[in-house]
């Protein structure tokens, strides 16, 4: 039990970090979906979902810079200008 609480204390990317591939840039910037003690899961913006060993993994991870992040983060969802319709307006 002691080594896995080491193990997870030294973790340098958590779920839903973003990272990029330094081996791999063409990959562009994933987010870690899940994170085991054997593997982690990315999806990656350009490559799609990629399963990495853990053990190795985070040497060739590293954080994205901020450009990358400001391109990977979707625009904020602009009003399309129609009217939402509540329970009383809908039709039966």
């Amino acid at each position: 039990m002691m080594v896995s609480l080491q193990r997870l204390s030294q973790m340098p990317f958590k779920e839903k970090a973003l990272v990029r591939h330094k081996l791999c840039p063409d990959w562009g910037v994933g987010r870690v979906l899940l994170r085991s003690d054997e593997y982690l899961q990315i999806d990656f913006s350009a490559a799609g979902l990629k399963k990495l060993k853990t053990s190795i993994a985070d040497e060739h991870l590293e954080a994205p810079t901020p450009d990358e992040v400001k391109a990977f983060k979707p625009e904020s969802a602009k009003p399309s200008g129609k009217r939402a319709v509540s329970r009383k307006d809908r039709m039966i």
